[in-house]
């Protein structure tokens, strides 16, 4: 296993100062944020084999991977068949330059219909994915679907893949060894998931792991509920609730060999770039000592 980072607290900084930092800071791998917020990487161009030599040339002086590319909220379930039509295609763009520039994994959320519950959203994603995974076969790039549910959001759109049973769900609907799990143990933990089990329940289908933690407020739970979704907040690894002692055992239990790509969405580490980089590197070292 290897610690990288998510660079979507870095979406201000281009690639040359992010991959020069990772090194400097002894990271091991990049996973890069594939969306609009992020200017310095022009998706389509890069699809069509446009730019990726610089790209190429900056992993191979640092020595740095870049471990998968990650945009989660596109409207795969979308009411609209052209929302539908436009999210497909955005993916397919991702899906074609990570096969272009040796990346392995590009991740997202299933998306979801608001006005039909988790459980009849399922026969849309059995509709909607094929097409999306037979591309992701075709340019030997895994698709996985990272499990934040992002109920904090109103309405909650952009995704169905929150716990086990729905990974179960859906992997039965679509079996396809590209579809697996960029997994983020963060978002079991306040939904009270075991998520130890989930490591050796889906062990064949984890393609990278993101490291994020939660922490419970229990004096907010206390007097405002769970309803509220104020009753817990993002951390970095190591000031939250999660065991990463038992966690990473669990991946060294399986055999994993990926990496851990640390997802820096922690308010206390935030307002400044020297904030950010010091949560990042109090992440991995608490990462580091498991390893």
């Amino acid at each position: 296993m290897r610690i990288g980072f998510y660079h979507s607290c870095w979406n201000h900084w281009n690639l040359q100062k992010t991959f020069e930092w990772a090194e400097a800071n002894r990271f091991s791998g990049i996973e890069l944020h594939g969306g609009p917020k992020y200017t310095f990487a022009d998706w389509n161009e890069l699809a069509n084999g446009i730019g990726c030599s610089g790209i190429l040339s900056l992993q191979e002086k640092h020595d740095m991977p870049i471990t998968g590319i990650m945009f989660g909220a596109l409207p795969f379930l979308s009411p609209s068949a052209e929302e539908r039509r436009r999210a497909v295609e955005t993916i397919k763009v991702l899906l074609k330059a990570a096969a272009r520039l040796g990346i392995p994994v590009v991740s997202t959320f299933t998306g979801r219909d608001p006005s039909l519950s988790v459980e009849d959203n399922l026969p849309l994603v059995e509709r909607v994915f094929p097409e999306v995974v037979e591309f992701a076969e075709s340019c030997s790039v895994t698709l996985a679907f990272e499990n934040c549910p992002m109920y904090e959001f109103w309405p909650p759109v952009h995704n169905v893949a929150v716990s086990p049973a729905l990974w179960r769900e859906i992997f039965n609907r679509l079996p396809s060894r590209r579809l697996g799990l960029n997994l983020d143990p963060s978002h079991l933990v306040w939904q009270g998931i075991d998520y130890v089990q989930a490591v050796h329940d889906f062990q064949d289908r984890i393609a990278i792991v993101q490291a994020k933690d939660t922490e419970v407020l229990e004096r907010v739970l206390r007097t405002e509920g769970m309803m509220t979704c104020k009753w817990w907040r993002h951390r970095i690894p190591g000031q939250g609730d999660v065991d990463w002692n038992k966690f990473i055992a669990a991946l060294h239990d399986i055999g994993y060999e990926g990496t851990i790509s640390i997802e820096h969405e922690d308010p206390i580490w935030s307002g400044s770039d020297a904030r950010i980089e010091q949560g990042l590197l109090q992440a991995k070292h608490h990462l580091e000592q498991f390893m």
